[in-house]
């Protein structure tokens, strides 16, 4: 009798425990979306806010001295954009992976309850997952070295 109570808990445990692996994909998913929108809001907009105010500087006073200068800034502040669209991709893609990681979890927390012996192995999701996230990382950091460049350059154009 103990012994069936026994493995009435640790089913129980183990239920419970595929619950909140399972709660916790769903978490990763909500968070890939939020983590991606405010990182690509920032540099996207300071990005996008060098090229209108170059444009706007230039509009304004008519003043260029070096308008070589001035196009080299403005591709480098949208190769800036297109560096922080291509990191948003990367961000999304990873966090989907992670959530399948943490979906083979939870199923294997629930072969481990119901002892059906499956086992799923998320191992590569979770490397896929692990590029991606650094590879997004890494594009933000390019993102932001293209916004200082096209900074400089542009103040060259204007100086």
């Amino acid at each position: 009798m103990e012994k069936a109570v026994q493995e009435n808990v640790v089913k129980d445990l183990a239920i419970k425990e595929g619950d909140r692996r399972w709660d916790e994909a769903n978490d990763r998913l909500r968070y890939s979306v939020e983590y991606a929108q405010a990182g690509m809001k920032g540099l996207f907009l300071a990005n996008g806010a060098g090229i209108i105010s170059l444009l706007t500087f230039v509009g304004n006073s008519g003043q260029i001295v070096e308008p070589v200068a001035l196009w080299w800034s403005f591709c480098w502040f949208a190769c800036g954009i297109a560096a922080i669209l291509a990191a948003y991709v990367g961000a999304y893609l990873s966090q989907g992976y992670y959530m399948l990681t943490v979906f083979f979890d939870s199923r294997n927390a629930e072969s481990a309850a119901y002892a059906t012996g499956q086992n799923y192995d998320g191992s590569i999701e979770e490397r896929k997952g692990d590029f991606a996230s650094g590879a997004a990382l890494f594009l933000s950091i390019v993102s932001l070295g293209l916004f200082i460049a096209g900074a400089f350059v542009g103040l060259d154009a204007i100086t």
